[in-house]
């Protein structure tokens, strides 16, 4: 049976009777009822963000793994492992929760002016019981069996004033202003540093990459024989005799010299004599004859370890070599090229020696980070994040497309500060190589002096490897202070990231779903909201959610009004009074780094100096102060004017105490937090300018929280209409 409500002496007592009616046990429907999140809505959106986590997480995993390029990213790198794959998953949550959300979006008809409010009943209950629980709440069952209740209308639209107008600038410039300088942050860390036109600046020298000065692959290797001094072994000017030979010069502690002499004998046999040299060693590696920069990456590892290298082809081994590898077994062979390079057919005729194994890829760039970071029991360089090896990384840096000079580089591998051989092209550093290097960048605890260090040797000129790509590689493998210095990113760095991304998500959903979702919010709430949530991320989506899902709106003499308990009414009204006000004090704060100013300034040797030090107490008073009157004046103030029914001038005064009340209670929680981050934590570093900024986002979350007591009291004792 289906009952109409009829006549209530308010619509909150029909709003309040549908709910006890509906505790009772009957059907009840709140037709005009607004509610900005359905559960299919929220589980469309959940889903969307499951899925846009899942792909591009997938994404930084695989960019962790050094599989793909993450181009721009690289210096995401330098933070913690898995950081990157966390920030790619929050940011790819955050864009997929957000389209599926914005795809479920359907608007609610508003009520037709002098339509009555209607509380429908489905059910068999005993009509007396209902009748006598409308008229506890001033209404009745009229002879139809129908209950009624006339609500006012919904006021009507008016036009945007001159304050409306205000607002709207201030809240876009607002929002620009944090969107900008939040991505110029980004920006200036991911592409900071020298470009591309450093001939004159950098010379052959920089702090972490140095070139060797020598135009031509035979010069550099004879001024790495005059750097490292010692006996020497000179060799032909071929990179795969260069690589045959490095591992007996490296027994023989020789620097060997490129091009030092003529070719003398056959490759072939060239490599018999190099194997009989080395005959205790029980690895061997098989490097393509036909591919030299394939051929390097695994023999700087061989003349380090002192394993013999030998060649190979499409055809196999050469003879002369199988004949020196008789009578061995039990070697763990390598093979230092792809399939394409050393046939299976080549790897099976191997097996009958030892075990084998292929350590290769097809990607040339790829294929000399496997031999960086690869370690297979007592072989291999092993230099990953957890690398564990005394003394500092060293690495050679090469053109493949100029296998000489890296070749001429071998003595690299074994003399002196020694390490792997890393590959770049011509005009820019490999992605996949500048990822390696921002994932070891070292870091200090004390001061850059202790170090540890990376050193980069830099083979070939700037027609190999241009000085754009030399900068990059030394920009990647500065020191920083607990990976927070300079362009590199922190852990704490992406977890302020991963808040904006969050943000910036729930901030556009909520600019569409308000008008959508809630006809009867005013103009002031729907720009409130979207700047509080920018800034206050998951806990303004939740605080959202919290104020108006499952709580109906009503009309009491023309103004909407949302059934919600009092702490719901808290966090709207502080909401409302603040969400504005601490979007414009963080904004305020971009501007004011922007021309240099500076956050603190030391003051009698105290943690406590900022108590009494007169730059702390002007920049308090520059940041709250206009926040207060913009806030007041543009935001706040128009919205209570138009709740209470009042003119613009008795709304300011309203609002006036609660802002003040409100931003200055956020305020100690901001800047508390800020002064924790200054005093007590060692990720902070002075340097890193989105660090400086990161604390002050959570501290505007914490401010937020602490600002909800007072607020709890001035709408317990009715002064801002959390209900509207």
């Amino acid at each position: 049976m289906l009952l109409k409500v009829a006549r209530f002496s308010s619509a909150r007592d029909a709003v309040d009777f549908a709910r006890e009616a509906r505790a009772a046990g009957w059907r009840i429907t709140l037709p005009d009822a607004a509610y900005p999140v359905t559960w299919a809505s929220l589980r469309a959106t959940l889903l969307g963000a499951v899925l846009g986590g899942i792909l591009l997480g997938t994404v930084g995993g695989l960019g962790e793994l050094g599989l793909i390029r993450l181009r721009g990213l690289e210096p995401l790198f330098a933070a913690p492992l898995l950081g990157v794959v966390f920030l790619l998953a929050v940011a790819g949550a955050s864009l997929g929760g957000l389209i599926a959300a914005l795809i479920c979006l359907r608007p609610v008809p508003l009520l037709t002016p002098g339509q009555p409010y209607r509380v429908c009943i489905d059910g068999r209950g005993n009509n007396e019981a209902m009748a006598n629980l409308a008229r506890r709440y001033g209404g009745s069952l009229d002879g139809q069996g129908s209950l009624q209740t006339e609500a006012a209308p919904p006021p009507s639209a008016r036009e945007m004033t001159l304050p409306r107008w205000l607002a709207w600038g201030i809240a876009v410039v607002t929002a620009a202003v944090l969107l900008i300088a939040t991505f110029y942050i980004w920006l200036v860390a991911l592409f900071r540093g020298p470009n591309s036109n450093q001939e004159t600046r950098i010379g052959y020298t920089l702090k972490n990459a140095q070139r060797i000065p020598a135009e031509t692959p035979a010069s550099v290797g004879r001024a790495l024989s005059q750097m490292m001094g010692g006996p020497t072994l000179a060799v032909p000017e071929d990179p795969i005799a260069a690589a045959i030979l490095a591992p007996v010069a490296a027994s023989r502690n020789q620097t060997l010299v490129y091009g030092g002499t003529p070719a003398s004998q056959e490759i072939e046999a060239l490599a018999a004599t190099a194997l009989r040299a080395l005959p205790d060693s029980r690895v061997l590696v098989v490097v393509p004859v036909e591919a030299p920069a394939y051929a390097l990456p695994p023999a700087y590892a061989a003349a380090f370890f002192r394993a013999p290298v030998i060649p190979a082809d499409s055809r196999g081994i050469p003879a002369p070599v199988r004949a020196a590898l008789e009578g061995r077994r039990g070697l763990r062979i390598f093979l230092g090229g792809p399939d394409g390079l050393i046939p299976e057919s080549v790897a099976a005729g191997l097996r009958r020696y030892g075990t084998v194994q292929r350590v290769a890829s097809g990607d040339i760039y790829r294929h000399a980070l496997l031999w960086a970071r690869g370690r297979w029991d007592d072989f291999g360089w092993g230099i990953n994040e957890r690398f564990q090896r005394d003394g500092y990384p060293c690495f050679a840096l090469a053109n493949p497309e100029t296998p000489d000079f890296a070749a001429a580089g071998l003595p690299l591998a074994y003399r002196g500060n020694n390490g792997p051989l890393l590959y770049t092209p011509r005009d820019r550093l490999d992605g996949l190589t500048e990822q390696y290097l921002w994932r070891l960048s070292p870091d200090y605890f004390v001061t850059p002096s202790e170090g540890p260090f990376i050193n980069l040797r830099i083979l070939g000129g700037p027609d190999a490897v241009s000085y754009s790509a030399q900068a990059r590689a030394d920009l990647a493998s500065e020191v920083r202070a607990y990976r927070n210095q300079g362009a590199g990113m922190s852990g704490l760095a992406l977890l302020g990231w991963a808040w904006f991304f969050i943000g910036l998500a729930g901030s556009i959903w909520a600019l569409f779903a308000m008008p959508a979702r809630l006809p009867e919010t005013g103009f002031y709430p729907r720009l409130s909201w979207p700047l509080a949530i920018l800034v206050l991320s998951p806990v303004g989506i939740i605080a959202f959610l919290l104020c108006y899902q499952g709580r109906p709106v009503s009309y009491d003499e023309g103004k909407p009004v949302y059934v919600r308990p009092l702490w719901a009414r808290t966090l709207s009204a502080t909401t409302m009074s603040l969400g504005a006000g601490l979007a414009l004090m963080i904004a305020i704060f971009y501007l004011m780094q922007l021309n240099g100013l500076p956050l603190f300034t030391t003051f009698a040797g105290t943690r406590l100096f900022w108590l009494g030090s007169p730059l702390a107490a002007w920049m308090w008073a520059l940041m709250v102060i206009p926040a207060f009157f913009l806030s007041t004046l543009l935001f706040t103030g128009p919205m209570m004017a138009e709740m209470a029914g009042t003119r613009y001038r008795g709304g300011v005064r309203l609002a006036a105490p609660v802002v003040a009340l409100s931003l200055v209670t956020a305020s100690l929680g901001m800047w508390t937090l800020v002064w924790y981050w200054m005093n007590f934590h060692p990720l902070l570093a002075e340097e890193d300018r989105w660090l400086w900024i990161t604390p002050l986002w959570w501290g505007g979350t914490l401010g937020y929280l602490t600002a909800l007591i007072p607020n709890y009291l001035m709408e317990r004792a009715g002064w801002m209409g959390g209900g509207s």
